[in-house]
């Protein structure tokens, strides 16, 4: 009797033990587990609850995905909540915003080249490309944008890659003495003076990429809205302004 005493309580322990052990993984350790074994370039930073029952939300960089509790299936997508007015619907890229906005927060502003109004009215980050037309379209109309109080951000993101003619010239431009003013000369179609300096440019590139940029310009604006492409000045600051969280 008192052998098999001694049986049943091992065995109470060891499935106690086991118990404690599995109560240890909990669903988000899971499914952050789950999803990185299927996609291991994937990086996961946060698994939380959704909004949704029965979905988690997975953060990794700018990108939002979602889950099922069991971690089995993964959605790509937006959710969008019928009961807010139209303009909040979209939750899924309110949270991207967020993460963009925190993202920006790791550049520091002397990594970018920055164009100041006397009175700042609204920001926007450009990622720009100095080859890009449309680059060059935009950059033709700092003067009147910053006449218009908005402060112009660039961030380097040029599309051939590190290594490339456009990459060692943007290289240059952020080496140089005055980086604003060889921004100009080379959206101009100027010649500059070859450089080379301790710079940024490739993390700024691959800000980007985990933005999604793909062409340029591409513009965030201080609320982390993301916006694709030319916008004249008019435009431009009028967003620059909606989106700037001033009333």
């Amino acid at each position: 009797m008192k052998k098999a005493g001694i049986i049943v309580l091992l065995f109470w322990w060891f499935t106690q033990c086991a118990a404690a052990e599995q109560a240890t993984v909990t669903e988000p350790d899971k499914i952050k587990n789950q999803v990185q074994t299927a996609f291991p370039e994937l990086v996961v930073d946060k698994v939380e609850k959704s909004p949704v029952s029965g979905l988690y939300q997975l953060t990794a960089g700018p990108v939002v995905l979602y889950a099922s509790n069991d971690g089995r299936y993964l959605l790509a997508g937006d959710v969008l909540d019928l009961e807010q007015r139209l303009e909040d619907r979209n939750v899924t890229e309110a949270v991207r915003r967020q993460l963009r906005m925190s993202l920006l927060k790791h550049i520091q502003p002397k990594e970018m080249i920055v164009y100041h109004p006397k009175e700042s009215k609204g920001t926007v980050t450009v990622f720009t490309d100095t080859e890009c037309g449309y680059c060059r379209k935009l950059h033709a109309e700092i003067s009147k944008l910053v006449e218009l109080g908005i402060e112009v951000r660039y961030l380097a993101f040029p599309r051939e890659g590190a290594g490339s003619p456009t990459y060692n010239k943007m290289v240059s431009v952020w080496c140089a003495k005055d980086p604003a003013k060889a921004m100009t000369s080379v959206m101009q179609g100027e010649a500059i003076e070859t450089l080379t300096c301790n710079n940024t440019i490739e993390n700024q590139f691959a800000l980007g990429r985990k933005f999604g940029v793909s062409g340029t310009p591409t513009l965030v604006f201080a609320d982390g809205t993301l916006w694709g492409g030319y916008l004249s000045a008019e435009k431009l600051a009028n967003e620059a302004v909606k989106h700037s969280g001033k009333k």
